[in-house]
């Protein structure tokens, strides 16, 4: 029981170094801010390997280590909508053991859910005026239709932090998709 405990422990750690290594290996630095890394990686696998529980303190400190490591914070809820709680929310793929892809896109969900609340409340002074009405034109040019909601006043905050943070959590997000059910399954096979 203490030797199960004590590589738990061990592999949480190992996760979490990981996570903040990757993290400082960015894939893609994205023009406006942001990045695309392998950061979620480790924290998901453990996850799918460990439950959620495993995921959810992984996920807590790896967040904790990423704001020690690249801060930027406003007032404390910031940090914990863009720090605290979508790091955590990796633990939810821990849920979904024998369908790691719909853990995956949940824990993608969850977090782009939290980073867009975070940046309407915290950053919505660096959305354009104007990006809900050119984004409701885009839309209504290429697809046919668009939402008129994105006229209104107060869908430019609402739009660009949709923008913003969905360019780095969407990407993330189709590429653990796609690389983390191999990758576990590998590891998996090895190991048993």
């Amino acid at each position: 029981m203490r030797e199960r405990r004590t590589r738990l422990l061990a592999e949480i750690a190992v996760g979490v170094a990981l996570s903040a290594v990757l993290g400082m290996l960015r894939l893609y630095r994205l023009p406006w801010g942001g990045s695309l890394s392998l950061k979620i990686l480790p924290l998901l696998l453990l996850a799918i390997r460990r439950g959620p529980v495993s995921g959810l303190t992984a996920g807590g400190l790896a967040g904790l280590i990423t704001l020690a490591l690249d801060p930027f914070f406003l007032h404390p809820l910031q940090v914990v909508l863009d720090y605290f709680l979508p790091y955590m929310a990796i633990g939810m793929a821990g849920g979904f053991p024998g369908r790691p892809r719909l853990g995956i896109v949940l824990t993608g969900m969850t977090r782009l859910a939290l980073h867009v609340i975070s940046g309407v409340v915290y950053f919505s002074a660096y959305a354009p005026p104007e990006i809900g009405r050119q984004t409701y034109l885009f839309l209504r040019e290429t697809v046919g239709w668009a939402p008129q909601v994105l006229t209104y006043d107060g869908a430019a905050a609402w739009v660009y932090s949709l923008l913003y943070n969905g360019s780095v959590v969407v990407p993330e997000t189709l590429i653990m998709v796609f690389l983390l059910p191999p990758l576990a399954t590998r590891i998996a096979r090895h190991r048993g």
